[in-house]
């Protein structure tokens, strides 16, 4: 009626559906869509019983903003996401076999391969700034890519030379008109054009030739492209020495300058049929991925880190994280001889869905069994980072005595009292609450999230999250871990919005019954500002299970500090591994 002004409560539920239809349109209004949607929840749970679960008609608003979210979900759906491509153009940079990287005609990243990631320290989303190029190179490249529309596929463009971060080398790029996954989008494809040392070939060199260990690495730093004075500093070595060695790799192999040693290198890799396309060359605690199937269809992505012969443990991951780590711990993995085993868990990655959300630690845990026998591992620890407790729980208590022993990674306990909630920081206590009470409009929020990470919104989506965390801000806003956490959410959210519902499921309700089940000694490693779990609720959940739980609390991390303390992990592996004392 005309003059009647809306009460509060009013005002505030017309505000949301505004923001729910405006999200659809502009996804940077993602964070005033989910700080309106907390009001709005806050005001229900305030009205409502503390000892018991509000009704989820009465947060919907009877339906009325049931109906609203899933409008302007079905909008989205329709639009499809932004990044629909982003599958092909993940399949065109990882068939290469070297480092390779996708660019739009702006210079911004699309896509980027494994090799170029662990080299380069690049992800998508950022520009061709990021890259360590000689300035004259990065103006060519720009100039190349402002005109690549009008090269046909497969053209070669320009090439510069680029630093690798990872251990000093200056390879040749080479800028090429990529193939077109969309005609009215241009890419050009930045790939290393260089000769790539090949362990293989070094290791034949040695044997055949009698090249020492030493003399092996200064081939191999030839190859890559280091001066005399750039090797004796990577080396530690005095410029004489370097020089010596490398007068002795040419005698050794009867060549009489280096460019005969690199023409000699690309002779053999062309001659080698079988390249070591699984395992990152060149690299301490280099990477494999396996594809296992289950069943008839259903495909189960494994990636491994660490030496082949070393102590193998699971590893599972949790909701936003992946499996991605820095290099300090991949280097101790190796250090160490521990080989983490790492399934990608159905909906994340390139694992396919298998099934609905109910009993899905229980399937996995099959999985987990069908991972083992694959590698020959008879008993392991389990570790569980973040969400992957749940996973790890309920592996212990379906795989019986083949799993040794828990650890859990900044994990969740099970949510015993909605009081828990009260404790997480703001983002992660929205999508908890919904999750939690009124899971019908969880599908908007997570596709809405989606929509933010496909337009380029990676670091928006960070900040939200830790804000009120200054600890794991910090953390995260470091470039090594920005770019792991990157591409952890582009991990999640690879087939949409489905891994992440899942997970939600199971992380905001009580699943004591896995904890129950198992019988295995459990370590808890945790941040005592960790701003997710509070600490409070880790002790009590560690008190309840009595003796064979022990908390491993660090007084200075959050919930970060799987990336920030390494040494702390590998203590925590290490403990896992040791042998049982009767």
């Amino acid at each position: 009626m005309e003059g009647t002004e809306l009460g509060e409560g009013e005002t505030q539920a017309s505000d949301l559906v505004d923001l729910v239809y405006a999200s659809t349109i502009d996804p940077q209004r993602y964070d005033d869509l989910m700080a309106s949607w907390q009001d709005h929840l806050d005001a229900v749970l305030s009205a409502s019983d503390p000892d018991l679960d509000p009704d989820p008609a009465s947060a919907a608003d009877d339906g009325e903003i049931e109906r609203h979210f899933n409008r302007a979900f079905a909008i989205l759906e329709r639009l499809g996401r932004q990044g629909s491509e982003t599958l092909s153009l993940g399949a065109l940079v990882e068939g290469e076999s070297r480092p390779a990287v996708l660019l739009d005609p702006s210079g911004r990243i699309v896509a980027v391969n494994t090799r170029a990631f662990e080299q380069f320290g690049v992800s998508s989303g950022d520009t061709v700034s990021a890259l360590s190029l000689e300035a004259t190179g990065l103006t060519n490249i720009r100039q190349a890519l402002a005109r690549m529309a009008d090269e046909p596929a497969g053209r070669l463009l320009t090439v510069t030379r680029i630093l690798s971060p990872r251990d000093g080398t200056t390879p040749i790029v080479a800028l090429n008109r990529a193939a077109a996954v969309d005609p009215k989008r241009p890419l050009a494809l930045l790939s290393v054009a260089d000769i790539a040392w090949s362990d293989r070939i070094g290791e034949m060199l040695r044997q055949v030739f009698g090249l020492t260990a030493a003399e092996c690495e200064i081939a191999r730093g030839i190859i890559g492209g280091l001066s005399i004075d750039q090797l004796a500093s990577a080396r530690d070595r005095s410029e004489q020495t370097v020089k010596t060695q490398s007068k002795a790799v040419l005698r050794k192999l009867e060549l009489r300058t280096q460019a005969e040693l690199i023409r000699m290198v690309a002779a053999l890799m062309q001659m080698d049929s079988a390249p070591e396309l699984l395992r990152t060359r060149g690299q301490v605690g280099g990477t494999s991925r396996t594809t296992l199937m289950r069943g008839k269809s259903r495909l189960l992505d494994v990636v491994v880190m660490g030496p082949d012969d070393g102590r193998p443990i699971l590893f599972i991951h949790g909701m936003l994280d992946g499996h991605g780590v820095t290099q300090v711990l991949r280097k101790g993995l190796e250090r160490r001889g521990i080989r983490m085993i790492c399934p990608v868990r159905p909906n994340f990655g390139g694992s396919s869905p298998d099934g609905e959300a109910r009993d899905a630690p229980v399937r996995f845990a099959a999985d987990l069994e069908a991972v083992m026998d694959h590698f020959g591992v008879a008993r392991c620890p389990v570790i569980g980072h973040m969400a992957g407790s749940v996973y790890s729980f309920a592996a212990a208590a379906h795989l019986g005595p083949r799993i040794s022993h828990i650890v859990n990674i900044a994990g969740g306990v099970p949510i015993v009292s909605t009081s828990q909630f009260a404790t997480m920081s703001a983002r992660q206590r929205i999508v908890a609450h919904t999750a939690r009470f009124t899971p019908k409009l969880l599908p908007l929020i997570l596709r809405a999230g989606i929509a933010l990470l496909d337009s380029g919104g990676d670091r928006a989506f960070m900040n939200a999250l830790y804000r009120s965390a200054p600890l794991d801000h910090g953390v995260a806003s470091v470039p090594e871990v920005f770019a792991l956490l990157r591409e952890g959410y582009r991990f999640t959210v690879a087939q949409g919005h489905r891994a992440f519902e899942i997970d939600a499921c199971h992380v905001v309700r009580d699943w004591s019954e896995y904890v129950d089940g198992s019988t295995q000694p459990v370590l808890l490693v945790h941040g005592v500002h960790d701003p997710v779990v509070d600490i409070a609720t880790v002790r009590a959940f560690a008190e309840r299970l009595g003796d064979r739980v022990r908390v491993a609390e660090h007084s200075d991390q959050g919930q970060l500090l799987f990336y920030s303390s390494p040494s702390s992990i590998l203590d925590a592996l290490e403990l896992a591994l040791a042998p049982a004392v009767n």
